[in-house]
């Protein structure tokens, strides 16, 4: 299904799912939630498992797959041509446990440091390559599911992001700044010193001299 959605990273894959579930929503063809939930979970599920041995792939196969890989992210979604193979997957009729399915299957993905399964088309990829398929595919998938009321909600949530991303950026400045008043007072203490000194050092030597040339003139 082509969405105009664009998902690059798990935690956007888990904001545009947070929207969903609280959304009024039908299915858009004969697909249902737990369909695509139990899809996209399996598929997250596989790359940090690394279930099944790993195919030989011989060195036409390697290019190829990147070759596949380069253009899959230049166009950012899957078309008519490059569709999904095996979904859907056989509906279970429950999506609440597909959710949750799906759920347990980002945060796993996001604890995971690796290694990670080729991919059966792609080949080898490492983690940052295996979010954006993931984020490629939840896009996709997500095309599926019709909401309504959504903009509203999209419109606070960015609200909100924004204020948090602001509140942060406002607390390092303030760190940093803090920092650097720290730093100036631990290096000023020396320098004072150092001048005291020097304005000490400077009349003692001007009485040495004096009292040097008072001497001769006797």
């Amino acid at each position: 299904m082509k969405s105009t959605l664009k998902l690059k990273t798990i935690d956007d894959i888990e904001r545009e799912l947070s929207i969903i579930v609280v959304c009024e929503k039908k299915q858009k063809a004969d697909i249902t939630l737990s369909q695509v939930y139990d899809f996209l979970a399996e598929s997250i599920e596989l790359s940090i498992q690394r279930i099944g041995s790993a195919t030989k792939r011989n060195t036409i196969n390697k290019i190829l797959g990147k070759y596949k890989f380069a253009k899959l992210l230049s166009k950012g979604s899957y078309t008519k041509a490059n569709q999904i193979p095996g979904f859907p997957l056989k509906d279970l009729g429950d999506a609440e446990s597909a959710l949750l399915r799906l759920k347990t299957s980002l945060t796993a993905f996001k604890l995971h440091s690796g290694p990670f399964a080729d991919h059966p088309v792609f080949g080898e990829l490492d983690k940052k390559q295996w979010e954006r398929i993931h984020g490629i595919l939840a896009a996709f998938l997500f095309g599926y599911i019709q909401l309504y009321g959504d903009d509203k909600l999209r419109f606070a949530k960015d609200r909100e992001q924004k204020k948090e991303k602001a509140f942060a950026d406002k607390k390092q400045h303030q760190h940093h700044h803090q920092q650097k008043k720290k730093d100036d007072r631990d290096t000023k203490p020396s320098g004072h010193n150092s001048r005291k000194w020097k304005n000490k050092k400077k009349p003692h030597n001007k009485g040495n001299k004096n009292q040097g040339s008072g001497g001769g003139l006797r």
